[in-house]
């Protein structure tokens, strides 16, 4: 029985060492914070799951505020980016610290922190001056910081960040940008959004020179569908519309034609819409129930979005000159066949010359 305490005990020894090696197959590559933020990214090598995450934001030896992340699991040879928003009023000026702690499993795989200061730091080489997210991408401003008398060219790596949550759901570069005037950098977002939904955005830029220095800015918008008309055709026999994604939310709507003659309605289509994204274009093609004669209409094209709201709309006229009496079918004329007449007239001539020869051989 001993012996078996022994083999399990081992057994225990064995796969504990085990996870601890594997362990060293994940990392915190970077860390960063400031007074409103922080964020930690991670890569792993290997496959992992239950990963616990905790941030601690620190001043003079006591913690102002913590968060924690919980990580299910990460891919093998990816990243996991996180990120939390400090609440702190009032804060003091002076030097503050971030400490990140990864852990697994109830044991702490690695610890990293990042200091920074508050009031009175040195300006970084660049400053976010604008920052302008949507359902489509993002749009900022960048311009180098200048004094009254110099302003140096700064080059600069941009990172952006689409944020659900505390996770970064999409990212991508700008790879040193030459910054010597204010310069106006725009992403799209190349996944899918959902509607109606919160999201953040994030910003950082990392100066090289003459230190290395990280500047971030974040900023929150809601999704919504959008789609516009870029091209309208009508006549009296119908009409088409060219409608445009602006927006990485799939609209799944309708685009109502509608005519009206002296404030009355005419007629009405709603044709349903192929699903847009941010440039795709289709054009919707719809015929009239008759043609509309001649004189002048109005006409209002409306896209019809996800939740039943008017996105976008267009109102313009219709002159036909269409005539219908045009149109109409004569009633059909009687052809006379050539030589009809002349049939009837030889037959009574014929029977009068019948008629006729007895009666004189009688008079005779």
């Amino acid at each position: 029985m001993s012996g078996r305490k022994i083999i399990l005990f081992m057994a225990v020894l064995m796969l504990v060492s085990v996870q601890s090696a594997n362990a060293e197959d994940i990392n915190i590559v970077d860390v960063y914070s400031d007074i409103d933020s922080t964020d930690i990214t991670i890569h792993s090598d290997e496959h992992y799951t239950d990963i616990t995450l905790k941030a601690e934001l620190i001043f003079k030896g006591n913690v102002l505020e913590s968060k924690q992340f919980h990580i299910e699991e990460i891919s093998s040879d990816s990243d996991i980016t996180k990120i939390a928003f400090w609440n702190i009023t009032n804060p003091k000026e002076g030097f503050y610290r971030t400490i990140m702690t990864m852990s697994m499993d109830g044991s702490v795989l690695e610890t990293k922190h990042h200091n920074f200061s508050y009031g009175w730091q040195a300006m970084p080489g660049v400053s976010i001056k604008d920052i302008v997210p949507d359902s489509s991408g993002i749009s900022i401003i960048l311009a180098p910081y200048t004094t009254t008398t110099s302003s140096k060219p700064v080059l600069a790596d941009i990172e952006y960040m689409l944020v659900d949550g505390d996770a970064v759901i999409y990212r991508t570069t700008d790879n040193r940008v030459t910054i010597v005037q204010a310069i106006p950098l725009s992403k799209d977002w190349n996944v899918l959004l959902e509607n109606n939904h919160d999201y953040s955005t994030r910003v950082k830029a990392r100066i090289s020179s003459p230190e290395d220095t990280v500047i971030a800015r974040s900023e929150d918008f809601t999704s919504k569908d959008d789609v516009r008309i870029t091209e309208l055709y009508r006549d009296e026999t119908g009409a088409s519309a060219t409608v445009e994604g602006y927006s990485q939310v799939p609209f799944d709507g309708y685009v109502v034609f509608t005519v009206t003659k002296d404030d009355t309605i005419i007629e009405e289509v709603r044709e349903k819409s192929p699903i847009l994204t941010t440039s795709d274009d289709e054009t919707i093609e719809i015929i009239w129930t008759r043609k509309l004669a001649a004189g002048t209409y109005g006409l209002s094209v409306e896209v019809i979005g996800n939740d039943g709201d008017t996105l976008d709309r267009w109102d313009t006229v219709i002159e036909s000159d269409y005539d219908i009496s045009a149109n109409a079918k004569p009633e059909p004329t009687p052809t006379e066949t050539p030589g009809f007449g002349i049939v009837p007239a030889t037959l009574i001539l014929v029977l009068l010359h019948l008629v006729s020869g007895p009666m004189d051989r009688r008079g005779g």
